[in-house]
């Protein structure tokens, strides 16, 4: 006795048994008890499936009688045996009980969730849609369930596919999800060319409903694995739950592409999930939401995704930011939060936050940019309290639509603590040393502050009720008026958008009082400098290769400058000083060169002796420095900096190593960083300030490293730098960065690490995919001060002094030539990123394959990957150089020419390579997307895949496809399409099939909008458009 006696008949005949007798004797009459387990599904019934099967095996195998209880194989067998007839047998949803974490969670996002909900219902459009496609359910269920049944009986794969083609395009609730599948099916099959029989049978395992969300999670990894290498593996949830979904008990929602986004967005999954783990939480939260039809959660989630509108402010925000303010109370600086658990929630808390700080920011954007005329641009919020990964995690929240100019620019911001809500306008984020800034514009506000307004004073970041209303006078700090609700005014309110609107129509006028003055460049001057010592020493770090060998040159040059040195003068060890970075830079001086080129024995003599003077000499040092500066200079072009560094390097004990009085990092600027009182600055005996500043730094510098000037000048410059951000701590520029260019955020921070790791990436794919555009995004992103980027256009010429640096010539005074060292862009850049080491420097080099790569980094190829050491490079045999570990660089590559193949394999090796590629990874539908947020025509990117499908197919490889940017224009109508392919894409096609002629006919315009127009179209549910004369004729 076995289950393989049992055929489909022989089922047919048990379950027309059960007709006939009824549920109950039919039991009974086998011996079995209710199963309501393992369920199996025929023509609207539900049947137990155990008995059944006993009953069958009786038709099968009538000498043996029916099986019984006892004699019965496991249950799981027993349906995986009737599946594999064709029969739907699905295994009761095990309930896993939530932590209660968890059910906190599930009960705050479900209120969340009725008021999308709320939305939803006074939707009249909607709710007419959806009654309409809903009549059509059964229908499209019923053909569904036959295909399956029947490819489960037959296997013929082609029957199935193509069948499925029909049915994913007849209108229903099903069609918008599964109109994107018979591609994607279509070159499944194609995958299996001479093995269809076994991928019908994978087809039929998998496209059963499964019993449980262990089963969801196998049946996905299985497909999955199978298209590994061969398709795009995201689209496996979407196959598999567009069939479960079609099951009767509708236990299983759809997940389309894109579908998590929003519930990702609010926090309420996790991004970094493999395709079943997406799945079964998205599947788990809309069972969570709608227990009875998860089926109209998915639908709910794909409204909030498509329509943007307020659904008003969650009534359980208070509630998080309360719990968040708990765990932060506990977080310690320096040791973080107790335990990972209290660490994991907070972060988890902040997710919430910033999610609901993001619907807001995207929903409200286009209201407030209507009503105010102002261009307002949409930020992203960071989870964090501060930019470090070891800053806690975020108590409140806000949404800023900020104006253009960077992030020190106002912005109108609405914002949520656990004690009420404000709606206002912030003076914009200007680091610490905003502070007279803030005062100036305080004070002017206060004068202009509309009826109803009230200033707000800003706590710290980590404190649970961090914007407190004061009233109508200006309390110091950052500026931020508006409006205040408190709890629960606000809360579960869409008309609480009116109010927003509201506020910020009428605090508009204010924006231009904000945005009229330039920050003021004062420093901070409370600063406890011993705990910022600390920090210092822990984060820059201090001290390190490049330290030791500053101060072992110093050491170095201090001796020609000896007494005994400069009578017997070195003229290579004094042009060392005045042009190498040793000990600082003092600047570019081509007269001082060239005056000591010219001079004779005597002439150097005479210069020697007077820097003696100026550095052994008696006397105030002030009078000596003002007399070589004056009447006493010895050589045209002497200028003060250099005579600083001289003393600096000759008596390391009283000058500090900050050789210009102005300038970003002169003495004066600081000297406002570590709060230094400064002396009348407009004093016109600059020789006296440089002393009279440099021994109030000493000062206030020596107690913190005694002995060590070059590392109090270090500190110093980190304290200024580490003021000066660009970038309000708390955005997210990289989640605004992918929201812009319409890629994936998890992708942006995986390139992210991978420059962290390496410091250098490469972009490579076909022409046209964008990955200048999206390098030069990116950086901005990491480094939004435009002073610290270089863009670099590398060609055949380009060669290692154009990039590093090498001598060039140019007229003296006298109109002789001379030849003088000049930098080049990296070498610039490499200066800036060392005198600034605490923030990064990000050099994009386009069309990095270009050049003649070993020709044009010669020696720099070795510090790609070795930045701590230093090579001596062709132009500084006496001066070691070193790539700064804050030096990042970005190389886009096109593949087109296959110029990847020719690239160094040294160079590769110190390089990751990034793919960009039309049909899979980041790029995969970007054009799709692209059009979708323009209102261009979608279709189009349906028919630039399928062209590129037959272009990978023709050409054997990815690298010779159709980039999106072609299509990434406004007004893309009927003319520009086939303007942009003629001249733009035509060609580049001609290029390949260069004298193939008929393979050429068949990429013109007109023969693939014929070839591939309509099922583009229809994909898109897209009606084709009127013949006109010339089709009808054709």
């Amino acid at each position: 006795m076995a289950l393989a006696d049992i055929t489909r008949d022989d089922v047919l005949a048990a379950l027309q048994e059960w007709q006939s007798q009824g549920r109950d004797s039919f039991l009974a009459a086998y011996g079995f008890e209710p199963d309501l387990e393992h369920v199996l599904h025929f023509d609207g019934v539900v049947y137990d499936a155990p008995a059944v099967a006993a009953a069958a095996h009786g038709f099968a195998r009538a000498e043996f009688g029916p099986l019984t209880p006892v004699s019965m194989p496991a249950a799981d067998a027993v349906s995986e045996h009737l599946i594999g007839l064709g029969f739907e047998v699905k295994h009761a949803q095990r309930a896993n009980t939530p932590s209660p974490g968890r059910q906190r969670d599930l009960r705050r996002w479900k209120a969340t969730y009725e008021l999308i909900k709320v939305a939803a219902n006074n939707d009249a459009a909607a709710q007419a849609l959806w009654h309409q496609v809903d009549s059509l359910r059964e229908e499209r269920i019923a053909e569904a369930r036959e295909l399956i049944g029947t490819l489960a009986v037959g296997r013929d794969l082609h029957a199935f596919v193509e069948g499925f083609a029909v049915w994913s395009r007849r209108p229903g609730p099903f069609a918008q999800h599964a109109s994107s599948l018979p591609t994607w099916l279509g070159q499944l099959r194609s995958t299996a060319e001479g093995y269809e029989r076994d991928l019908a049978d994978l087809l039929v395992e998998t496209t059963q409903t499964p019993r449980d969300d262990d089963e969801a999670a196998q049946r996905i990894r299985t497909l999955e694995e199978y298209t590994e290498g061969k398709l795009d593996g995201s689209r496996v949830p979407t196959a598999l739950s567009v069939f479960w979904s079609t099951d009767e008990a509708g236990d299983w929602p759809i997940l389309w592409p894109g579908g998590s986004e929003p519930f990702q967005t609010l926090g309420w999954m996790g991004r970094h999930l493999s395709h079943s783990e997406r799945y079964l939480a998205f599947a788990e939260l809309c069972r969570s939401f709608e227990p009875d039809d998860p089926g109209f959660a998915e639908r709910l989630i794909g409204y909030l995704g498509s329509k943007q509108h307020f659904f008003g402010l969650g009534t359980t925000l208070p509630d998080i930011c309360e719990e968040a303010a708990a765990l932060i109370a506990d977080y310690k600086p320096g040791l973080g939060y107790p335990d990972a658990d209290s660490e994991a929630r907070a972060a988890g808390l902040a997710l919430q936050l910033r999610g609901a700080a993001t619907l807001s920011v995207r929903s409200l954007h286009k209201p407030l940019r209507d009503a105010t005329g102002l261009r307002l641009q949409e930020t992203n919020l960071q989870t964090r309290t501060g930019q470090s990964k070891d800053a806690p995690y975020r108590v409140d929240a806000h949404a800023t639509w900020a104006l253009p100019g960077g992030t020190g620019a106002p912005g109108f911001r609405l914002w949520i603590t656990r004690s009420g809500v404000a709606v206002g306008l912030h003076s914009g984020w200007d680091g610490p040393g905003s502070g007279a800034r803030h005062e100036e514009i305080g004070g002017v506000v206060q004068q202009h502050l509309p009826e109803g307004m009230r200033f707000f004073h800003l706590r710290t970041t980590s404190s649970p009720d961090r914007v407190e209303p004061v009233g109508r006078e200006y309390p110091g700090g950052e500026v931020y008026v508006g409006r205040w609700w408190p709890h629960p005014e606000s809360l579960g309110r869409a008309d609480f958008a009116d109010d927003i609107v509201d506020t910020v129509r009428r605090l508009s006028p204010l924006v231009e009082v904000m945005s009229g003055k330039e920050p003021t460049p004062t420093g901070p001057v409370d600063l406890d400098l011993l705990a910022q010592l600390e920090r210092f020493v822990a984060e820059r770090p201090y001290p390190s290769d490049r330290d030791s060998w500053h101060q072992e040159q110093r050491r170095s040059l201090a001796q020609a400058l000896e007494p005994a040195g400069l009578d017997a003068f070195d003229m290579a060890a004094f042009r060392r000083l005045l042009s190498g970075r040793a000990y600082g830079h003092p600047g570019t001086h081509s007269v001082l060169q060239a005056s000591l080129s010219t001079m004779d024995a005597a002439g150097l003599d005479a210069f020697a002796r007077a820097l003696k003077v100026l550095l052994w000499g008696d006397g105030d040092d002030v009078a000596r420095i003002e007399d070589i500066l004056g009447e006493g200079m010895p050589a045209p072009g002497l200028g003060e900096a250099v005579v600083m560094k001289l003393m600096a390097v000759a008596h390391p004990g009283r000058y500090l190593p900050i050789h210009s009085l102005g300038g970003a990092d002169g003495k004066i600027a600081v000297a406002r960083a570590v709060g230094v009182e400064l002396p009348k600055i407009d004093s016109p005996n600059r020789a006296r300030l440089h002393v009279v500043i440099n021994d109030r730094l000493r000062a206030r510098l020596e107690p913190l490293l005694p002995g060590d000037p070059w590392g109090q000048v270090q500190f110093a410059l980190w304290l200024l730098h580490k003021g000066e951000s660009v970038a309000d701590p708390e955005r997210d520029l990289i989640a605004e960065a992918a929201a812009e260019l319409l890629v994936d955020e998890d992708f942006l921070r995986e390139v992210h690490g991978l420059l962290e790791d390496k410091k250098q990436v490469i972009f490579y794919g076909p022409p046209g995919t964008g990955k200048t555009y999206l390098a030069q995004r990116l950086a901005a992103a990491l480094q939004p001060d435009s002073t610290k980027r270089q863009v670099v256009q590398f060609h055949p010429s380009t060669s290692y002094e154009d990039f590093f640096e090498g001598f060039r010539p140019r007229l003296d005074a006298d109109g002789q030539m001379v030849y003088e060292l000049r930098k080049g862009p990296l070498a610039m850049l490499a200066e800036a990123a060392e005198a600034d080491p605490t923030t990064p420097h990000i050099m994009l080099i386009d069309e990095i394959n270009r050049a003649n790569l070993p020709r044009v980094f010669g020696e720099l190829l070795y510090l790609l990957e070795y930045r701590s050491q230093s090579v001596m490079t062709s132009y500084r045999p006496d001066e070691g150089f070193e790539l700064p570990p804050n030096l990042y660089f970005i190389g886009t590559m096109n593949t087109a020419d296959r110029s990847i193949a020719l690239v160094d394999a040294a160079l590769r090796r110190r390089f990751h390579f990034v793919p960009f590629m039309p049909h899979e990874g980041p790029m995969e539908g970007l054009l799709r997307r692209w059009l979708e947020a323009h209102g261009g025509p979608v279709w189009v990117a349906g028919v630039v895949d399928l062209v590129n499908d037959e272009l990978r197919r023709a050409l054997r490889g990815p690298h010779l496809q159709i980039g999106h940017s072609h299509f990434m224009v406004e007004g893309l109508n009927d003319a520009a399409l086939q303007r942009i392919w003629t001249y733009s894409i035509y060609p580049f096609i001609e290029d390949q099939f260069y004298g193939r002629e008929d393979v050429l006919r068949t990429f013109t315009w007109q023969s693939v909008l014929e070839r591939h127009g309509p099922k583009a179209r229809a994909a898109v549910g897209e009606e084709p458009p009127p013949a006109t004369a010339n089709t009808a004729s054709a």
